[in-house]
């Protein structure tokens, strides 16, 4: 189930800018791509209203500064009872890179982190380079 949820975290990455070369989010690593960082959360009780509201502020702190990064969730699902719901306690996040070098972090992005932190935890992160 990993490997359909990561398969389609990478057909979402088809939206964004143009390919990456040497981000800073790969580190000096070289990405003939679209650097992308994936997590998956562990959303606290009664907050994924307050998450997805993280990930509108973060998306619009880059379309804020001009830049192309790209911020989406995707709910997960289980099953449950013999038929499959959404999961309200996991949401996988996944930001796709601008190839441009990040902005300045400030006061509005320790905003959105400070929000993400309070409504929840991360229990992976991957950051991958997706092939252009």
């Amino acid at each position: 189930m990993n490997r359909l949820i990561i398969a389609g975290m990478l057909a979402l990455a088809t939206i964004g800018s143009a390919a990456a070369q040497d981000t800073s989010p790969a580190e000096g690593l070289s990405c003939a791509g679209k650097v992308v960082t994936f997590r998956y959360n562990i959303v606290k009780p009664g907050q994924l209203d307050a998450f997805k509201k993280a990930v509108a502020d973060h998306g619009a702190w880059y379309a804020a500064r001009k830049s192309g990064t790209r911020v989406a969730y995707v709910r997960m699902m289980k099953r449950e009872g013999g038929k499959l719901v959404y999961d309200d306690s996991a949401v996988m996040t996944m930001v796709t890179y601008d190839a441009r070098p990040q902005p300045a972090r400030d006061a509005a992005y320790a905003a959105f982190v400070k929000a993400y932190r309070n409504s929840s935890a991360v229990k992976e992160e991957h950051r991958g380079c997706l092939p252009g």
